[in-house]
């Protein structure tokens, strides 16, 4: 909440950065709902990839992983869960998949992050749905074995009175509507994961609400590109980011805006993709194949066929084989291994 007390939001100077940012999404934003009434079928199918790339980005930032062949199985949500690990991905799936069917009836309130949490966490032992029991820090263990301490959050005791407050503050600006939607998300998600209220699950939570947040302001891309997966391409620069504004915290003497930043870049990535993929569908160069050819193209070092099925989910596997064979003859790839899981690299 010491992004939002004391007037603080309303009396900073943004940065020309923020406001570039700010201005090129809510372009891109403006031209979302079109994209959308063009091009149905290709949306069912990055739906349906950024919801599997969303589970497994979001969990692989915590260090929960699973191959891609089970991940697959558990997103069918009919196979029975082998571990913990399983049961936190089905958790996130199950979460995500509310967001995305039920956002416009899912308030931002205590009571409801509480339930969220529990769901994330009913596949498992661990118990959902309770603040922190005790207090906790961010830190990180250096090469010596000595633990750092990078930020002390909230206390377990202040947690429900400070989750309270920042939801308070929330919705009275969002029913004010005096400050930039994108800047009041992206302050309310830091202020989430500086008060840091559960024992477990801050991060994954922190995404779930910063995309419920976005369907709010009717900022869709987040159901067809995964921002989970941007994240993770740039986790170094998340958690850097994170550090650097929460610094002062405490004394509402942080930096917003170097989080800001980050937090607008990886939603304008997320437009950038969302429109290219889309887009090109609508171009006069829109057929399948030129399409392949253009993700193979906008790929760097190496990449894998279902890297390719990923960038075209409409695409059929044999129009993708078709096109590799034909770049390969033309010596424009080269494959480096074998089998389904083969790397490919560009030559020219």
């Amino acid at each position: 909440m010491m992004s939002f007390r004391d007037e603080k939001l309303k009396n900073e100077n943004i940065p020309m950065n923020t406001v570039k940012l700010v201005g090129k999404i809510n372009e891109y934003k403006g031209k979302q709902d079109l994209y959308i009434e063009q091009s149905p079928q290709i949306l069912d199918k990055l739906q349906e990839v950024a919801i599997i790339q969303s589970t497994k980005a979001s969990n692989s930032i915590e260090g929960i992983v699973v191959t891609d062949k089970r991940l697959k199985e558990i997103m069918k949500d009919n196979t029975i869960l082998e571990d913990r690990s399983e049961g936190e991905i089905a958790g996130y799936r199950d979460v995500l998949n509310t967001i995305h069917t039920s956002y416009d009836a899912i308030p931002i309130k205590p009571n409801i992050i509480l339930q969220l949490h529990r769901d994330l966490y009913k596949y498992i032992s661990s118990k959902g749905g309770q603040w922190k029991s005790q207090d906790n820090i961010i830190g990180e263990i250096l090469p010596s074995g000595e633990k750092y301490v990078r930020f002390k959050p909230v206390s377990a005791s202040r947690t429900p009175k400070a989750i309270e407050e920042l939801c308070n503050y929330l919705d009275k600006e969002m029913r004010e509507e005096n400050i930039e939607p994108l800047i009041l998300i992206g302050s309310f998600i830091l202020d989430f994961l500086c008060i840091h209220p559960f024992n477990d699950g801050n991060g994954r939570m922190s995404r779930l609400l910063t995309l419920l947040l976005l369907y709010k302001y009717n900022h869709k891309v987040g159901r067809y590109i995964s921002l989970e997966r941007i994240i993770e391409e740039s986790k170094s620069s998340y958690y850097e980011t994170l550090n650097k504004s929460s610094m002062g915290w405490h004394d509402g003497n942080h930096n917003l805006f170097i989080w800001l930043d980050y937090f607008l870049g990886t939603l304008l990535a997320a437009y950038k993709e969302f429109e290219d993929r889309v887009g090109l569908v609508n171009s006069k160069k829109g057929n399948k194949s030129y399409r392949v050819e253009q993700a193979v193209k906008n790929i760097l070092g190496t990449f894998t066929k279902e890297d390719i099925r990923n960038a075209c989910p409409d695409v059929s596997d044999s129009t993708i084989n078709r096109v590799f064979r034909k770049l390969k003859k033309e010596e424009e790839i080269e494959v480096l291994g074998k089998g389904r899981n083969a790397k490919w690299k560009r030559l020219k």
